[in-house]
């Protein structure tokens, strides 16, 4: 256990970013030095200075608030992150150059604080996202998963959809469109051989193809070392559950506590190690059999959600035990008065949160 009250936790995360507004507030209120590093911030408004002599490295980063070096931090929360913008200063002749640069030192960035506890390294939150290793991972551990191909070869994709049963299509990464004033977003679908484009597009861009499983319900698991809270979602009730309760999750009111079986639970924790990670969410479907279907871990996924669902999953207190213990091996202790998610939103309201939260 790290005294992280001589230490800072340090959240790397975006502007507007919820669960870094309302859980830093909470941390902070618990005795915990909190520094927030956003993304958009670099170059711009935050600089980043390495100086090597006498064998070592003194690194030195400011922000509009702060000014620290890596002995300062304890944690890091490497909450949300993102490639930095080339500044608009910039010449057009220069900007590929710059970007070239800032790529460079974003990706640099990930092997600064060495000596903290990472919410998750860097390194090992890039290749956790790549669906084709994880897939591979969960297999090696023993997790099922569905009969999947991930190509760009048409003929193969064909012969795969016009296989037994019905298939669905999901991409290697989300997406986000935004056109006019409307936004559009990448979903799991529903694929057949009549849907697929003529072959110079699927060629064009690999895909993730999968057997559709028939589902009795779906699971959303959250891990913090070796704790997990996690809700059972009745997706079959949901517009579209049968494909991605995401997009039916606005009419969810209140969702029962998740139970993993044991064998489950202890090929989640070995995935967990074989991908180097301390904290992911899970993505279950429990099929007709009472098999679990490993889906997906999402390394720095939303988790709030959870709690508003099953308010008697501790996840916002699991959390804040989580930083100040600073342990991969985490256990939640359970404390007489935990702190929620209610208590720890409606103090960052009083801070200034502007976000609404809807509590059942």
């Amino acid at each position: 256990m790290r005294d992280i009250y001589k230490k800072a936790v340090l959240i790397n995360s975006l502007d507007g970013d919820f669960h870094a507004a309302v859980l830093g507030q909470a941390l902070s209120k618990r005795g915990s030095r909190v520094i927030r590093w956003n993304a958009e911030d670099y170059p711009t408004r935050s600089s980043v200075s390495i100086r090597y002599a006498e064998g070592h490295a003194d690194v030195r980063i400011s922000t509009g608030e702060h000014h620290f070096s890596e002995h300062d931090i304890g944690v890091v929360w490497n909450r949300r992150r993102r490639v930095p913008e080339v500044p608009k200063v910039i010449d057009v002749r220069d900007r590929q150059f710059v970007q070239m640069e800032l790529d460079a030192a974003f990706h640099a960035h990930k092997s600064l604080f060495s000596k903290a506890f990472w919410i998750n390294k860097g390194i090992s939150a890039d290749a956790c996202e790549l669906k084709i290793h994880q897939l591979l991972m969960a297999q090696t551990v023993g997790l099922l998963i569905p009969r999947t191909l991930i190509s760009n070869r048409p003929e193969e994709i064909r012969a795969f959809i016009e296989g037994a049963g019905e298939h669905i299509y999901k991409p290697l990464t989300g997406y986000v469109w935004q056109e006019q004033g409307s936004v559009t977003q990448t979903f799991t679908a529903k694929v057949t051989a009549e849907l697929l484009p003529e072959n110079s597009l699927l060629a064009a861009t690999p895909g993730i193809f999968q057997t559709k499983i028939p589902k009795k319900y779906e699971a959303r698991i959250q891990f913090f070392g070796r704790f997990y809270g996690g809700v059972r979602i009745e997706s079959h009730t949901l517009s579209c559950g049968d494909l991605d309760w995401r997009i039916g999750q606005g009419s969810i009111k209140a969702c029962a506590p998740a139970v993993l079986p044991d064998e489950i639970y202890h090929k989640c924790l070995d995935l967990m190690e074989r991908l180097d990670i301390v904290s992911g969410g899970f993505d279950f479907i429990i099929d007709e059999n009472d098999q679990w279907i490993f889906l997906e871990v999402n390394e720095a996924g939303q988790f709030m959600f959870i709690e508003t669902w099953c308010q008697s999953v501790p996840l916002t207190e699991a959390f804040c035990q989580f930083i100040e213990r600073a342990d991969p091996q985490f256990e939640y202790e359970p404390v007489s008065r935990p702190l929620t998610l209610k208590e720890a939103y409606e103090d960052a309201k009083r801070s200034g949160l502007e976000t609404e939260l809807v509590f059942p």
